[in-house]
């Protein structure tokens, strides 16, 4: 029986109950169980067990042995074997086929959210609105454009580089900052600064 077996081959190898289950890793308790027959190991648990004494399983299992009843208990332990393979090999599959189809899954939400995302934003352009500021001091003329958006932060500005050189736009981000900039500028020396917005534009119709 495996029970005899077992005892057999670990006292063959000169090992202790102790030294066996650290070689299985599982507890002593769980060696003494098995050469009582008190329990059994599974099907992974044989198979390690046969590879560690160099064995097969059905000789573990006392495959040779001479009475009828005995036989009939090795083949019994031959058939829960192969069934706890078999067992094992259906979850694996099922585990597998699960994993695959929620990757799969996952994938495609992905696309579709990305793909209602780039829709939403088509959909709803953001408008953009130029306004052209034309300065005029000493009987000099100079020109700058702004671009910004619905919440006046500046896409796009140009102009004279002149006014670069005498106020510092590129410091600011808010268009309206930027237009009082020049305003103030301008008023304070003497000059003019006349605003005309261009008509609304979406973001789409700017590219």
């Amino acid at each position: 029986m495996f029970s005899e077996n077992l005892k057999a081959l670990r006292k063959q190898k000169g090992m202790s109950q102790e030294t066996l289950a650290q070689q299985l890793h599982v507890v002593r308790q769980t060696i003494s169980k098995w050469e009582k027959g008190l329990s059994v190991p599974d099907a992974d648990m044989l198979i390690r067990i046969g590879e560690l004494f160099e064995v097969s399983v059905s000789d573990l299992l006392g495959e040779k042995l001479e009475h009828e009843p005995e036989m009939n208990q090795v083949a019994a332990q031959l058939a829960l074997l192969n069934e706890q393979l078999a067992n094992r090999t259906r979850r694996h599959r099922r585990i597998c086929k699960g994993v695959l189809i929620g990757l799969a899954a996952v994938v495609v939400l992905t696309l579709v959210l990305n793909f209602a995302g780039m829709a939403t934003y088509r959909s709803v352009p953001e408008n953009l609105t130029t306004v052209d500021l034309v300065c005029t001091l000493d009987g000099e003329e100079y020109g700058y454009t702004i671009t910004y958006d619905q919440n006046y932060r500046v896409v796009e500005a140009g102009g004279d580089a002149w006014l670069f050189n005498h106020i510092g736009m590129d410091e600011h981000n808010d268009a309206n900052r930027q237009i009082a900039l020049i305003e103030d500028y301008f008023d304070l020396r003497g000059g003019t600064v006349t605003v005309t917005e261009q008509e609304a534009a979406s973001s789409a119709e700017a590219e």
